[in-house]
């Protein structure tokens, strides 16, 4: 991609702008010598995360596409994006990694291409009994197309999209990994190699994108079959760019919804229990704070305030249980008094047995 011209350099967005457009006609992150730093990537990436694609555009699409669905005897399935979904990496771009836009509605898309061969990967090694006759019959070969016609997916409402990292440290060794060790050893897999963030733009989960799927006339192909080995795909396989570490696997949207709720339990039961701990161990820090005859006196003084507080709450007590009580404890202070002179009379008998040996 060519650097822009001077005088387009200093283009602003403005309301309701084409995202996919801004995003690779309008780079201006190059330095003198006409190249990028990484900090150049990362902000060119950020002037499009957010939010994008506009409602009403989006809704007449889907409309259009279900109504020339219908009329074709197609069928159509929708389903969100359970985690980060990225395409068309492999597109040419000043960031390194590129990025499919949908020409007119720009928000990101796949091409109906992509579906069919996502679906054919699903099919040759996961479907029992799908054999070559079948194979050629859905996705067609060489000398026949096949009998399926698959339409682009696009969202069905706004997608948020955010910057994303990935760090690969043996570079080198990817592009020349073929080629004789060079000098230094920077085309050998080793351990000495730091890795090199390269950042690159994703759709968030739970963006809902419509795929639709018609025969040609004249085929009696099962659509059904064709669901379900769709959604089947997208599930397992996942659709678009780095689909082996997890990305593009779509769920339907009632199981989106169902996640979203126990996600949601989950992080307020978090935060609950996070709460007591912090309770817990501000109270403990507390408690180790005083000193030990700050905590004997406390502990006294919950004492001396336990029969206060408890008489506090006692109303209605009858004056002659009040009366009993003082008389019990007239009764139990005599008894200590007469166990305490009767010990010292022992005391004293004692000495005296002790003084005439």
């Amino acid at each position: 991609m060519l650097p822009l011209h001077c005088e387009a350099k200093d283009a602003q967005k403005g309301k309701g702008f084409h995202a996919g457009l801004w995003y690779d006609r309008f780079f201006n992150q190059y330095d003198h010598d006409c190249k990028v730093s990484d900090d150049g990537k990362i902000n060119w990436i950020k002037t499009v995360t957010g939010e994008t694609g506009d409602t009403e555009k989006l809704q007449a699409f889907a409309e259009r596409l279900q109504a020339l669905l219908e009329a074709c005897g197609g069928q159509s399935l929708v389903m969100s994006t359970d985690w980060h979904f990225v395409t068309g990496m492999g597109n040419n771009h000043p960031v390194e990694n590129g990025f499919a836009w949908h020409h007119t509605l720009g928000v990101p898309y796949l091409t109906g291409a992509a579906v069919k061969g996502m679906v054919r990967a699903w099919c040759e090694v996961w479907v029992k009994g799908f054999d070559e006759e079948r194979m050629k019959q859905w996705f067609g070969d060489t000398e026949q197309s096949g009998e399926l016609i698959f339409f682009d997916a696009v969202p069905t409402a706004p997608v948020k999209l955010k910057a994303d990292i990935m760090t690969p440290h043996y570079g080198d060794w990817y592009a020349k990994g073929d080629e004789p060790p060079m000098r230094g050893g920077s085309n050998v897999p080793a351990d000495w190699h730091d890795p090199v963030p390269v950042p690159f733009l994703v759709v968030d989960k739970g963006a809902a994108f419509q795929f639709g799927v018609a025969k040609r006339v004249g085929s009696d192909i099962d659509l059904s079959e064709v669901v379900e080995a769709l959604s089947a795909a997208l599930q397992w396989l996942g659709a678009g760019a780095k689909t082996a570490a997890g990305y593009g696997r779509m769920i339907t949207e009632d199981e989106y919804q169902k996640k979203q709720e126990a996600e949601q339990k989950q992080a307020q039961e978090a935060r609950r229990q996070k709460k007591n701990v912090r309770q817990q161990t501000k109270g403990g820090n507390h408690r180790k704070a005083l000193t030990p005859v700050e905590i004997a006196k406390q502990k006294m003084q919950q004492r001396a305030n336990k029969p206060t507080n408890q008489s506090s709450h006692q109303t209605g007590v009858k004056q002659g249980s009040k009366d009993q009580g003082k008389k019990k404890q007239q009764a139990a202070n005599t008894n200590q008094t007469q166990a305490g002179q009767a010990s010292m009379d022992a005391l004293k008998a004692l000495q005296e047995k002790f003084n005439r040996k």
